[in-house]
């Protein structure tokens, strides 16, 4: 007599020849998110999953990833869900964000939950989750400058790696230096220049969705003098003409510099 199927339910379900499926709408962001779901498996595996445009999905586990309705209600930036389909027919997992940067944090959970060694790619334990952040800005200062006596020595494809990991576990901002701060402008462990790596960083933050930020610390001497407003003011827009992606800039008044309010505000 010829054993027939098992029709039990699986527990846990082997990701190994997974195929990952996706819309064709995915916008510069959401490509971002596959990009980093396929690297991030291969360098851990050396499988490199195929796409559902390369290859037929019959037989094989899906990754699905989605978008959720623009118009849906209670659609809560940066937020996603996960749903694991756990049956010997068609398992899947189901990975739908809010928005695209809250698919790459969907990505960023699933990659965490992933049992990966070589040759082999295993979820233990089925996923089920609805899931926001609790605080609007999670950000991360990255002070390219010669006082931190660590990162000064990064070259870009290190920050890439670095902004890449801060952002696959729900980073959404970063705050970055200007070159004229209270450090010394030149560092013997900088790899470039501090106004191109700071373009570069700006450059790549963008790439993942992340907001910029700019820590820009008033240092001159007397504002209350229209020609510090004006030398000021054309430093300051030299760096931003080089940035590819500014959201946000906070101006220090004080630690460093020492501009009272009734100067500061108005230049």
């Amino acid at each position: 007599m010829m054993n027939q199927p098992s029709t039990a339910p699986i527990t846990r379900l082997d990701l190994s020849s997974a195929v990952v499926s996706t819309p064709s709408n995915l916008d510069r962001l959401g490509q971002k998110a596959i990009q980093v779901l396929l690297e991030e498996v291969e360098k851990r595996t050396r499988i490199r999953w195929q796409t559902n445009s390369q290859i037929a999905l019959e037989h094989a586990p899906t990754i699905i990833l989605d978008l959720l309705d623009a118009v849906a209600p209670a659609r809560v930036a940066d937020g996603f869900q996960i749903r694991t389909r756990l049956d010997r027919a068609s398992p899947s997992i189901h990975i739908v964000g809010n928005d695209a940067r809250g698919l790459l944090f969907g990505v960023g959970y699933l990659l965490r939950q992933l049992e990966m060694t070589s040759g082999r790619v295993l979820l233990r334990t089925a996923l089920d989750i609805t899931t926001a952040p609790r605080y609007a800005l999670r950000g991360h200062q990255l002070g390219y400058r010669d006082k931190t006596n660590s990162y000064d020595g990064w070259d870009l494809a290190q920050w890439d790696r670095y902004m890449r990991e801060l952002a696959l576990f729900g980073v959404n901002a970063i705050e970055l230096i200007p070159p004229r701060s209270d450090d010394r402008l030149d560092s013997v462990h900088f790899p470039l220049p501090p106004l191109e790596m700071m373009a570069g960083m700006s450059h790549i933050a963008d790439d993942y969705g992340l907001d910029v930020w700019v820590w820009h610390p008033a240092l001159d001497d007397d504002y209350s003098r229209p020609e510090m407003v004006e030398f000021a003011l054309a430093e300051w827009e030299e760096v931003y003409r080089h940035l590819p992606r500014v959201d946000a800039i906070l101006v220090p008044g004080g630690d460093p510099g020492n501009t009272r309010p009734r100067h500061l505000l108005p230049m």
